[in-house]
């Protein structure tokens, strides 16, 4: 069983530091979060080496846009959040391609993304363009022997199932993030769990609240603080055969933030094992 969280390195000098930082707080694994101007080689080893020297798997390369167009809301994010936005959409895939060689060269498999809106019919020309686009940058990561793994949450867990299968290159899966199918109001982790089955790669252990307030998200809450039965999706994702990797996502910025995350950790270990 694996448990990490999220790696978010701001400066490739603080490599060493943040995995040995991980190591310290008992993580085996973690989604690296770097967005550079441009991916190199070079950055890649000194991470590689700074991973492999505290222990720690790099499980997936979260792989986000170096943009600040995206607000995470429910009204320009329709058409500006992913790679289907008509203004933003080529540069990012041109940037999430550099970042599937940087994926390769760091050595995991998964490159995690926020594709963007999923329209929920399969005849309209939005959930075409989202498939074809998809189909491309998934076949561009295979060639280089990677998986494509969409986040979930901006679409019913039904519907990200029908994408990845009409996507249709065997290697698009999902990341399960149990709260952000809260937060958009647009499913729940146990249904998602029981839905997705086979095609959860990893999960991201998160707790939050519904929307109430039209154009905007729900509020993310400390762990079983919100609306997520995490017995219950974690039983779900057991009894499905997955062992991880469980990942530990914590937005809210505190000086409480670390000792939050350590006992989480207990937490779900608790319950997955």
């Amino acid at each position: 069983m694996k448990f990490g969280t999220f790696l978010r390195l701001k400066k490739i000098e603080d490599a060493d530091r943040d995995f040995e930082n991980l190591k310290v707080n008992s993580f085996s694994c973690c989604h690296l979060v770097y967005k550079p101007e441009q991916y190199t080689e070079e950055d890649s080893q000194v991470i590689k080496a700074a991973a492999e020297k505290h222990g720690i798997e790099i499980s997936a390369l979260f792989a986000g846009f170096r943009d600040s167009y995206t607000k995470w809301n429910f009204s320009s994010d329709f058409e500006d959040a992913g790679i289907n936005s008509a203004k933003y959409g080529k540069e990012r895939i041109e940037y999430l391609k550099q970042a599937a060689h940087f994926c390769k060269w760091i050595g995991t498999e998964n490159m995690l993304i926020h594709a963007g809106f999923v329209a929920n019919n399969p005849f309209s020309e939005e959930y075409r363009i989202m498939v074809a686009l998809l189909q491309d940058l998934a076949t561009y990561v295979k060639a280089l022997g990677l998986n494509l793994l969409l986040e979930s949450g901006g679409e019913s867990p039904i519907v990200l199932k029908r994408l990845i299968e009409d996507v249709g290159t065997g290697n698009v899966f999902s990341n399960l993030d149990t709260a952000n199918l809260i937060m958009y109001g647009l499913g729940n982790p146990v249904d998602a769990a029981y839905t997705l089955d086979s095609y959860i790669k990893s999960v991201h252990v998160k707790d939050g609240l519904p929307p109430v307030t039209p154009g905007e998200l729900g509020k993310e809450t400390e762990f079983m603080e919100g609306f997520v039965d995490f017995p219950r999706v974690f039983s779900i994702l057991k009894k499905n055969g997955f062992e991880g990797p469980y990942i530990i996502e914590r937005e809210i910025s505190d000086a409480a933030s670390e000792i939050q995350i350590a006992q989480t950790l207990q937490s779900i270990k608790k319950m997955v094992l």
